[in-house]
């Protein structure tokens, strides 16, 4: 299931990232088919899906810029480091409602809003 920790590491941004896959599936494949099926057979039906769509947590963390592609690039620099991951991450994702920076961070903590903290 879904945790919701003060601290995390890696392994539990990768569980959460999974999560949020199983998350996207299970509401595309349930919710958003049958109203797709309801709508088809001309019966209304008040299901709304966007308030269930985690796309931008997805793109957040896969995404061309994503925290994926931040660590890797990271990862194959000679000095890079946690600090400098944190540092890009907030600055190319400072605008993103589902990327967390508090001022009281300090240099290599970051959070994601993700469906568990909803």
């Amino acid at each position: 299931g879904f945790e919701t920790f003060d601290k995390n590491s890696f392994e539990q941004l990768c569980i959460n990232y999974a999560n949020e896959h199983l998350q996207n599936r299970y509401i595309l494949d349930n919710f958003q088919s049958v109203k797709d099926d309801y709508e088809f057979e001309g019966i209304e039906i008040d299901i709304d899906c966007s308030t269930t769509n985690n796309s931008e947590v997805l793109n957040l963390v896969e995404g061309r810029m994503g925290l994926i592609s931040i660590i890797n690039e990271e990862c194959v620099r000679p000095s890079g480091n946690s600090s400098s991951f944190v540092y890009k991450a907030k600055l190319i994702h400072k605008d993103s409602n589902h990327f967390v920076s508090e001022k009281l961070h300090r240099p290599w903590e970051f959070g994601v809003k993700h469906f568990a903290d909803t």
